[in-house]
C-alpha cells in the first residue's frame, strides 16, 4: 500500500507538472500574438515612431488614412500629429481630395528645417552639409583637405560644422544627430576606425572623440557604407531590399590606381560583414591618367584636365574610359553575380568620368548578358552628386527617428 501509494503521488505531481509547463506556453502565444501593450510611454513612442515613418512614406496623408494604414485609433493619432506639429517635425499642407464629405487636411513632414549634419573626409576633401529630415540638404560646403591626425581632423570637422551651424542659426546641440564618412575599416557597432589607408590611422575611438566634442549623438562609418544608405533610404533604393553601391573616386590620382570601394545592402539594412569588412575592393585598377594620352600624344596634367577632354568628346580621352570601363564591368559582373542586387548605383567623383566609364559599363554588360541577366539587376548612376556620401551619413540619425528600436 504505501509502495503503490508513494507511486501514484510521484505520477500525479508529473502530470499536474507537465499540465502547467503547457498552460504556462499557452499564456506566452498568447502574449507574443497579442498587440503590442504596455505603459503609456512606450505605446506612445510606438505609435510616434509609426506615424511619423508613414508620414515619410508617403510624402502626404491624412489623419483619416494614417489611422488606416497603421491600425491606430483616430484619436490618438489627432494627439500623436497635434505632438508633432508642435515640435515642427510635421506640418498642415492644405486639403485632400474629398471621398464624399468634407475635404481632409493632409500632413506632412516639416521641409528645409535642419535637423543633421554629415561630413565626408577624403585625401583631398572635407564636405559637409546640414539636411532636413528627408535626407535633403538644407547648406552644404566644401574645404581642401590633407589627411591629418585623427585630433586635427576632428578640429577641422568642427570649424566646419560650427560655420555651417551658425550660418542657418544652430547649435550643435539642436541636432538630432551628426554622421561622419570615413575611408577605412570601421568598427561601426563602436565608432571605431580600425585601420584608414589613406589617414595613416588605426583602432581611433572617433566616435567618441567627436560626441566629446561637439556634444551631439554621432555615428562614424565608411564612406561607401553611407553612399549605399543614401542610396537606399534617400533615393533609388527603396522599391528594393538588396543593392550595392560602388564608390569611384578619381579626384587623387597620386597612386596611379583609381579608389574603389563599395557598400552593401542585405535585406534592407547595411551589411558590414562578420568583421566589418564587407564591401572592400583589394583588385587594383589603373587610373586612367596612367595610359590616357591627348591627341598629340602628351599625358593630361590631372583629373580635370581628362574630364573637359572627354566632356568634348575628344576621342583619345573617350577610348581612356572605354577601357576602363572594361575593367570596371568585370567587377560589376563579378558583384551582380556574388550578391544579385536589385539595383547596383555607381557613384564617382567626377561627374564626366562617371558618365563615360558608365556608358561603357552598360555596353560590356549588354555583350555579356547571359553573365548578369538571371537577377535582371538595374545598373545606374548615382542620382545623389558629389554630396551623396554627406547625406548617407545622416542616414542612421534619421533611422532613429523613423524606425523602431530593436529590442532583439
Amino acid at each position: 500500500m504505501t509502495i503503490g501509494y508513494i507511486c501514484s503521488e510521484t505520477l500525479l505531481g508529473k502530470l499536474t507538472f507537465l499540465v502547467l509547463s503547457f498552460l504556462v506556453f499557452l499564456i506566452k502565444i498568447c502574449i507574443m500574438s497579442a498587440p503590442v501593450t504596455g505603459k503609456p510611454q512606450l505605446n506612445r513612442v510606438v505609435n510616434r515612431t509609426l506615424i511619423l515613418d508613414r508620414i515619410r512614406r508617403e510624402g502626404e496623408i491624412s489623419r483619416a488614412d494614417l489611422a488606416k494604414t497603421t491600425a491606430i485609433r483616430p484619436p490618438t493619432v489627432s494627439s500623436v500629429i497635434r505632438d508633432l506639429i508642435a515640435e515642427g517635425l510635421v506640418e498642415e499642407r492644405g486639403n485632400g481630395e474629398s471621398k464624399g464629405g468634407r475635404a481632409p487636411r493632409m500632413v506632412a513632414l516639416v521641409r528645409k528645417q535642419p535637423r543633421a549634419i554629415g561630413f565626408e573626409v577624403t585625401e583631398t576633401t572635407i564636405r559637409a552639409g546640414v539636411c532636413d529630415l528627408q535626407g535633403e540638404l538644407v547648406a552644404r560646403t566644401r574645404c581642401a583637405f590633407a589627411p591629418a591626425s585623427p585630433e586635427e581632423t576632428l578640429e577641422r570637422l568642427f570649424a566646419v560644422g560650427e560655420g555651417l551651424l551658425g550660418a542657418a542659426g544652430l547649435t550643435w546641440a539642436k541636432l538630432y544627430g551628426v554622421g561622419v564618412g570615413v575611408q577605412g575599416h570601421m568598427d561601426m557597432g563602436n565608432g571605431v576606425v580600425r585601420w584608414s589607408h589613406p589617414f595613416g590611422w588605426r583602432d581611433v575611438p572617433f566616435r567618441r572623440m567627436c560626441e566629446s566634442r561637439w556634444g551631439t549623438c554621432t555615428d562614424v562609418m565608411n564612406d561607401c557604407a553611407a553612399g549605399s544608405m543614401a542610396a537606399h533610404f534617400i533615393e533609388v533604393g527603396r522599391e528594393v531590399r538588396n543593392l550595392v553601391y560602388l564608390c569611384v573616386r578619381f579626384a587623387d590620382a597620386s597612386h596611379g590606381v583609381v579608389g574603389l570601394g563599395s557598400g552593401i545592402i542585405v535585406n534592407g539594412e547595411p551589411y558590414h560583414g562578420e568583421f566589418g569588412a564587407a564591401g572592400e575592393i583589394t583588385s587594383p585598377v589603373a587610373h586612367p591618367l596612367t595610359y590616357a594620352v591627348d591627341e598629340a600624344g602628351r599625358p593630361y596634367a590631372d583629373p580635370i584636365a581628362l574630364a573637359e577632354a572627354v566632356g568634348a568628346g575628344v576621342p583619345s580621352a573617350l577610348r581612356a574610359m572605354d577601357r576602363l570601363g572594361e575593367e570596371m564591368a568585370s567587377l560589376v559582373i563579378h558583384a551582380v553575380n556574388l550578391l544579385e542586387p536589385g539595383i547596383l548605383v555607381i557613384g564617382a567623383d567626377i561627374a564626366e568620368l562617371e558618365f563615360a566609364m558608365l556608358s561603357r559599363v552598360k555596353a560590356v554588360l549588354r555583350d555579356h548578358s547571359l553573365r548578369y541577366e538571371a537577377g535582371q539587376t538595374r545598373v545606374i548612376a548615382s542620382p545623389l552628386g558629389e554630396f551623396g556620401i554627406v547625406r548617407g551619413a545622416v542616414v542612421p540619425t534619421l533611422q532613429r527617428i523613423f524606425s523602431l528600436p530593436r529590442w532583439t
